[in-house]
Formats: C-alpha cells, sequence, structure tokens
C-alpha cells in the first residue's frame, strides 16, 4: 500500500519529463545503496499509467492537416507561356519564310502585281509620315528612300524570319514580339493594299495572335540586373498575366464562333449536312489525305456537320468559363483540347496554310500548367528554369497595362460582337477588320461550299498547235500527279488561282484575280536577260519550261475535276506497281482564248489561231 500511495503522489518523474519511467534505470541517475528506496523493488506499471503513457507519446507525433488535404495545388501557367510563345513564333517564322521566298515575285518591282506604285499614291495623300502611320501601319513610312525598293520588302522578310528563329530558340520578350508584329504588319498593309495576294482572314488573325503575345511577356523591369528592356528575363521566371490569358481565350472564342455561324447563316448545304460530300474535293489544295475524307461513307459526312457545329459554336463557349470551381475548370480545358483536336482533324483534310496551327495557339491560353505532357514540362525547366526572377515586373506598372489592355480590347470588340449578333439588321462579315490596327477581328470560313470543282489550267505554245500545260507547285493539274502536303507553308499563287474556279469564271478574273493576265503577259515576253523573280512562283516544270525564253502563245481553259478513287485503293494500286490517275477531268469552258504580245505595244492581245 505504501509504494502504490507513493507512486500516486508527485515525484521527480512528475517535475522533470526526462526522468526514467516504470523503474527503468537511467546510467545518469546515481541512488544510495544504504538508502531504504534503493532496496525496493518497483511495482509493475497498472493499466492507467500505461494508457497515459501512450497518450503522451502519440501527442509528440504531428496531428494530420484534413483541411490543408482538401485544398488544391496553386494553378499555374507558366509552361502555357511557354508553348504559346514558341508556338507564335514558330507561325511568324512560316509567314516571313513564305513572304522572302514569294514577295519580290508577287509584288516586286518585275513581279506579277508591283507594290511600289501604291506606297508612291499613299505617300501623296498624307501630309505626315505619323498620319500615314496611324491609317496604314508601315514601317515603309519611316524610309529614307521616298520609294519602296525590292530589297526593303526582303530585307524586312529576312530580319522577321532571323527575330522568329531566336523565338523558336527560346529568345521572348515584349520588344522582340513588338518587332516582329510591327514588321509583319508592313507587309501586310502594303500586300493588302497594292495585290490580292494577302486577303486571307489569318493575316489579320495572325496580328491579333501577335498583338497579345507582346503582352505576354515580361514587361521591362528595374531589377538588380537593371535589365531595362527585359530582353534577358527568362521568359518563365515570372507568372504568365492571367488577363493576357483570359484576351487569348477570348479571341479562341470569337474564332470559332464565328466560323459556326458563318456556316449557320450560309450555304444551304450546312443546313442539309450535305457540305461534306464536296468540301474536301472543292477546297484549294487538297492534301493526298483529302482522298480519304471524300470517300467516307455519307452517313459519316452528315455526323461530321454535326461535329463541326458542336466542335465550333457549342463547345467554345467552355473556354470562357470561370475557373472558381473544380468543375468549371475541367469543362474549360476539356473545351480546349476539343478546339485543338477539331484543328488536327483539319490540317490532316487539307493544306490551309498555317491557319489551323495558328488557331491552337489561344485554344491553349485555357490550359495549366498541368494539362501538358511531361516532356514539355520536363523541357521548360530545363531550358529556362521557373524560380523568382531577379528582373520581376512591377506588380503596379503590371496591373496597369492589364487594366489598359482589357479596355482597350474590351471597346474595340464592340463592333465585333455586333457583327456577330447581327445587330442593325446587317449581314455578318467575316474575316473584316474595324480598325486599322486590326486588333480587334472577325473571322470564319467556309460559309458557301461549290458543289463541283473547277481548275484553271494554263497552257502554252510556240506554234499555236502542240500546247504544253502549266504546273504549279500544289494546286491539281496533271491526272497523274500526287497532290501535295505544304501546310504550314502558304503558296500564295495556288491559293490565289482556286478563286477563278467560282462562277462566273469571268466575273472573278476581272473584279479580283487581275493577276493572271499579267503573268500571261511576263511569259509572253522576251525578257530572259532581266530579273524574272516571278519564275520562283512556278513549279519546277514550268521554270525549266521558260528558262530558255518566252513562248508564242499562251492559253486558260476551265476544267472540272473529279476525285477518282480513294486513298486506300490508289496506295494499293501503288503497291502493285500500277500507273494510277489522282483525278479525271473534263473540258468546262474556255477563259482566257489564246493570247499573244502586241509587236509594238507588247500588251496582250488575241492570237489569230484556231485551237483544235
Amino acid at each position: 500500500m505504501m509504494m502504490r500511495r507513493r507512486r500516486k503522489s508527485p515525484t521527480a518523474r512528475d517535475a522533470d519529463p526526462d526522468a526514467p519511467r516504470g523503474g527503468s534505470t537511467d546510467t545518469n541517475t546515481k541512488r544510495d545503496a544504504s538508502s531504504p528506496q534503493a532496496n525496493v523493488v518497483p511495482a509493475p506499471a497498472s493499466h492507467d499509467d500505461a494508457s497515459r503513457d501512450s497518450n503522451e507519446t502519440k501527442s509528440l507525433l504531428p496531428a494530420p492537416d484534413f483541411e490543408a488535404s482538401r485544398i488544391r495545388p496553386p494553378i499555374t501557367f507558366h509552361v502555357t507561356k511557354f508553348v504559346i510563345l514558341h508556338l507564335v513564333g514558330f507561325v511568324y517564322l512560316v509567314a516571313f519564310l513564305g513572304a522572302y521566298h514569294q514577295n519580290r515575285g508577287l509584288m516586286g518591282k518585275n513581279g506579277l502585281m508591283p507594290a511600289h506604285t501604291f506606297i508612291d499614291r499613299l505617300r501623296q495623300r498624307y501630309a505626315s509620315p505619323i498620319e500615314g502611320f496611324v491609317s496604314h501601319p508601315a514601317l515603309f513610312w519611316f524610309f529614307p528612300s521616298s520609294t519602296l525598293e525590292d530589297w526593303h520588302m526582303e530585307c524586312i522578310a529576312a530580319v522577321g524570319a532571323t527575330f522568329s528563329l531566336a523565338v523558336v530558340m527560346g529568345l521572348n520578350s515584349w520588344l522582340v514580339m513588338a518587332a516582329l508584329w510591327l514588321l509583319d504588319f508592313t507587309i501586310v498593309t502594303v500586300a493588302q493594299g497594292a495585290t490580292e495576294f494577302y486577303s486571307y482572314g489569318w493575316e489579320s488573325q495572325l496580328l491579333e495572335t501577335g498583338f497579345l503575345a507582346i503582352w505576354l511577356c515580361d514587361l521591362p523591369s528595374w531589377g538588380r540586373e537593371r535589365n531595362i528592356l527585359g530582353l534577358f528575363c527568362d521568359m518563365n521566371n515570372s507568372t504568365p498575366s492571367l488577363s493576357v490569358l483570359w484576351l487569348f481565350r477570348w479571341l479562341c472564342a470569337r474564332i470559332s464562333v464565328g466560323a459556326g455561324l458563318i456556316k449557320l447563316r450560309g450555304a444551304s448545304c450546312w443546313q442539309e449536312k450535305t457540305c461534306l460530300y464536296y468540301h474536301f474535293e472543292t477546297q484549294p489544295i487538297p492534301s493526298p489525305l483529302s482522298f480519304v475524307f471524300h470517300f467516307l461513307p455519307r452517313a459519316v459526312l452528315r455526323r461530321a456537320v454535326d461535329l463541326d457545329y458542336f466542335g465550333q459554336l457549342y463547345s467554345m463557349l467552355m473556354v470562357l468559363l470561370p475557373g472558381f470551381h473544380w468543375l468549371l475548370i475541367y469543362l474549360c480545358q476539356l473545351g480546349s483540347f476539343i478546339q485543338a483536336g477539331f484543328m488536327v482533324n483539319i490540317m490532316l483534310s487539307g493544306n490551309f496554310a498555317f491557319l489551323n496551327h495558328l488557331t491552337i495557339i489561344p485554344a491553349l491560353a485555357a490550359l495549366d500548367d498541368d494539362c501538358f505532357p511531361g516532356w514539355i514540362k520536363k523541357f521548360t525547366k530545363q531550358s529556362y528554369g521557373i524560380s523568382h526572377s531577379k528582373c520581376a515586373e512591377p506588380r503596379i506598372v503590371r496591373k496597369l497595362v492589364d487594366f489598359s489592355l482589357l479596355a482597350l480590347i474590351g471597346m474595340l470588340s464592340v463592333p465585333v460582337v455586333s457583327n456577330l449578333l447581327q445587330l442593325g439588321g446587317k449581314h455578318q462579315v467575316m474575316n473584316a477588320s474595324f480598325s486599322s490596327f486590326k486588333l480587334v477581328n472577325s473571322y470564319g470560313a467556309f460559309g458557301s461550299v461549290g458543289q463541283a470543282r473547277y481548275e484553271p489550267i494554263i497552257s502554252l505554245s510556240d506554234d499555236g498547235k502542240n500546247w504544253v500545260e502549266l504546273e504549279f507547285p500544289c494546286k491539281p493539274g496533271k491526272l497523274n500527279r500526287r497532290p501535295c502536303f505544304c501546310a504550314p507553308y502558304h503558296y500564295r499563287l495556288d491559293w490565289n488561282i482556286w478563286f477563278l474556279g467560282f462562277k462566273p469564271h469571268q466575273a472573278m478574273l476581272q473584279q479580283r484575280e487581275r493577276w493572271l493576265y499579267s503573268l500571261l503577259q511576263h511569259i509572253l515576253s522576251d525578257n530572259s536577260q532581266s530579273e524574272r523573280p516571278w519564275l520562283s512562283l512556278l513549279d519546277q516544270s514550268g521554270i525549266e519550261l521558260l528558262r530558255n525564253g518566252p513562248v508564242a502563245y499562251a492559253k486558260v481553259d476551265i476544267f472540272r475535276y473529279k476525285m477518282k478513287e480513294s486513298f486506300w485503293s490508289i496506295l494499293m494500286k501503288k503497291s502493285r506497281g500500277l500507273d494510277v490517275d489522282w483525278w479525271y477531268r473534263d473540258f468546262e469552258e474556255t477563259l482566257i482564248p489564246p493570247v499573244q504580245l502586241h509587236a509594238e505595244s507588247r500588251n496582250l492581245m488575241y492570237a489569230n489561231i484556231v485551237v483544235a
């Protein structure tokens, strides 16, 4: 009893938590052997003591934080920013390379539609370069030379291609992106004013996308490295602006909804779900895989129209969903994946220049870093690292820029939304700009689809009896010639000649594609000793045909082309070593009868010959 009372009373063990428990011997504790307590055998620990010791041990472990386990990790967009800027640089690179290789032949002084006369007229119209720049943004307003030279445009394209390649390699800053935007704007301004070769919706779309990419980059900073221009700031070191990512998503929604509405309000075949019966055959530049899509069962093609509506009208509203709930976040990301997958499907079905590649970019703004494959995230970290930037942009500056940008885009979106909703009784206009700087535009494609393919064929002859057809790089010509894969590269002459296939053919020739007369005049001219940049716009066989000098006669006929058989049938015949034709055709009409050059004026005149 005495021993039990002693254990219940306060002891040195209770005062000192480091004292030994339950009779265990502490080597640092010394007891007097003569003391009565030295010979006392400790009593066994009771059940209450064991429970109390167990509770004391458990209290030393950290308690689980159930509240923290329910918190979602923070959403980041570093990889999103990395991918968007690199893809913008890639599309810029393709556009500038095409301009460098083709623009001298298209609109140089010895090209099909010289642009220098247009620039001369603009200089006479405006009193000052600033006034002209505001109306027609371009660098040529500040050139020391009063006349636009061919080497000016080539230098612009070469510098743009160099900067674009630098962006693809990792040099991303607001200054580089602004330079690319201005260089591309210069080419578009000159080409759209003087020619028809840049009258496509993706020219404005690239300018709008490139303008937003400027503000996705790090802004000028005043960090310890005094990196004022932000040229050497690692792009992933600062958090991307959520406001700019939202503007990319707004662009994505407008592109898709505009394309969907123009179909819904366009040709009756979209309502009847028959447009895809003809689309893959009549599109500008079919690819070999177009022969797969065209010969799909018609029931599948009808359902594909429903998928088109779903992808461009309904699912695209998902990219505008706010992210304050996990379900809305997943729906927004699903809309982004649907848009990207839809664009990849269109890439496979034909050659649409860089339109589809460009349209994927704003859809990626709805994806956070966790949505990207591991190899992209790993590459991002290895290339740039994700850490705190020494040249981080001031927070107040970023907020002011974001607010100003949101206000500007919101104000410029009013006429675009009005166009989409057809307010004021006006019809929807696709691929239109509502301001000179093309910051917010309307988009759309294939509101009408032709039910037959009519192909212009240029033929040349020395005697008026034996004719040789002139081939272009990618447009259909010879029946046994395999269609090409050329996207994202844009063969502009191949695209423009496609419009002559729309009826009435003569009206398209006179109102839109008058460059064809210039091409025939250049072909028939005896200018073998002078510069002929337009030759590079033709296929290699055409270059070889005209390299030794001009021909005497030329004509243009319209043929109706039809796909002969499916890609799989052609592939099987090719595997057995058989010769195959991709197309068959029937003569439709003569667009330009045989012409020759007048002996004195050197202008085109009808040839006095009879074509069999």
